[in-house]
């Protein structure tokens, strides 16, 4: 099957595959690569499509629901991450942080004593959720003819 290429808006897709709000739906528009970030029951934008307009896209097949990724993906990319830190204290602080409830403000909250290692993490991160963006393209039959933002 050959993919449809479609301009892709990589900031807003990051965004709707790592949004963890359960009042948020996201589609992604194929004509333009846009992401459509909706209120859940419908906003009151006099900007955003109705329910109609969505289903009526949904159906043409101009718009593709973005489903995120969710937090069990983001905790594997923190675990992987802590693995991969060098420092002894560092990953023993970061295994502990990942221990239980609140353990990605307290994984973030670690690192903020560890400038670089902050740097490394954000790095890694935006690495897997570019990876995730292909991925999720793919899966859709969709090849972006666009490059990613350098960061």
């Amino acid at each position: 099957m050959r993919c449809r290429q479609v301009p892709v808006n990589w900031d807003d897709l990051e965004i709707a595959l790592t949004s963890n709000s359960v009042e948020l739906t996201c589609y992604f528009d194929v004509r333009n690569g846009e992401v459509q970030m909706l209120p859940v029951g419908g906003g009151e934008d006099e900007d955003s499509p109705s329910e109609e307009e969505i289903d009526a896209g949904l159906e043409a097949g101009h718009l593709v629901l973005v489903e995120p990724l969710g937090p069990s993906i983001e905790y594997g990319w923190m675990v992987e991450f802590a693995d991969s830190v060098s420092d002894a204290r560092l990953r023993d602080l970061l295994a502990v942080a990942l221990d239980g409830r609140g353990a990605f403000r307290r994984f973030k909250d670690v690192l903020l004593d560890y400038q670089a290692q902050r740097e490394r993490w954000f790095a890694f991160r935006d690495g897997r959720v570019r990876a995730a963006g292909f991925e999720w393209l793919a899966e859709q039959g969709l090849e972006p003819t666009t490059a990613p933002p350098k960061r």
